[in-house]
């Protein structure tokens, strides 16, 4: 069986800065997919940019945490604050003891997470043209949060995140190797190195039983709004310059593993 390998810019949309790294990731590096963050002012930027490059895989990076949603905010009351922002993810309560991101008291609500992630997904359309053939949640996730998605994936033929390792009878699996891996969360946090990918063999990557397998990456330039935003800033410049890294396409031929995007989890 031929290994393949989505790798995804997450946060397309974040910054105007932080899209112009993006685009070198996909355009100098493996990148294959964009996940864009369709709420976020820096959104209408992102998709200028990639109109150049109609190959480039556009899927939905769905955001609670960061900016303004794209609901009326007194549809979805348990996502946002006195002034209609979303609660940061540090606000959010801890999913489990080992959850050092959520320290707080804030728990979204099943309807909410549906009600804000179909907004956005109309968003995308409006922006892009079209559908997104995957989504994703951004940052922080909870059983309520996966429970809308796959009711969302169900009832639109979507696949997301959500959906882990499972196949049905139009999707084949795709192995999230962050959900994995504890030493990819780790470098991906410190900011990441060819060599973090080499030494542990891709994260797993090789020894995945899969065919379809994905990596999430930050590649992008840092800006004022992201050193405001983000927890992520130097790690960002790091993962565009390992994506960008000659040697790591060269140790992915090496290993015979394929580039692809999300439309290869189709039937």
């Amino acid at each position: 069986m031929k290994k393949k390998l989505i790798v995804v810019a997450d946060d397309f949309g974040f910054s105007e800065a932080y899209n112009y790294g993006v685009m070198k990731a996909y355009k100098e590096g493996i990148v294959t997919v964009a996940s864009l963050m369709s709420n976020m002012e820096a959104a209408p930027h992102a998709v200028k940019l990639a109109k150049e490059y109609p190959d480039l895989n556009i899927t939905q990076h769905t955001n609670f945490v960061s900016g303004y949603p794209v609901s009326d905010p007194h549809m979805i009351p348990s996502m946002v604050d006195e002034n209609g922002k979303f609660y940061r993810s540090v606000q959010w309560a801890p999913t489990s003891p080992l959850d050092t991101k959520c320290q707080g008291h804030v728990v979204v609500s099943y309807e909410d997470a549906k009600t804000e992630t179909l907004a956005q997904m109309a968003r995308f359309k409006a922006l892009t043209g079209h559908a997104p053939n995957h989504f994703e949640g951004h940052s922080a996730g909870t059983d309520a949060i996966n429970k809308a998605f796959l009711e969302i994936s169900e009832n639109t033929g979507i696949h997301c995140m959500a959906l882990l390792d499972k196949e049905t009878d139009s999707l084949k699996p795709a192995h999230e190797l962050v959900m994995a891996n504890n030493e990819y969360m780790l470098a991906l946090h410190r900011g990441m190195c060819v060599e973090d990918f080499i030494n542990t063999e891709g994260f797993g990557l090789l020894a995945s039983p899969y065919e379809i397998n994905v990596m999430h990456f930050h590649p992008g330039y840092v800006d004022a709004y992201i050193l405001d935003n983000s927890t992520l800033t130097i790690q960002r410049c790091r993962d565009l310059q390992v994506l960008c890294d000659s040697r790591l396409r060269s140790w992915l031929d090496d290993h015979n593993i394929e580039l692809t995007d999300y439309n290869a989890v189709y039937k």
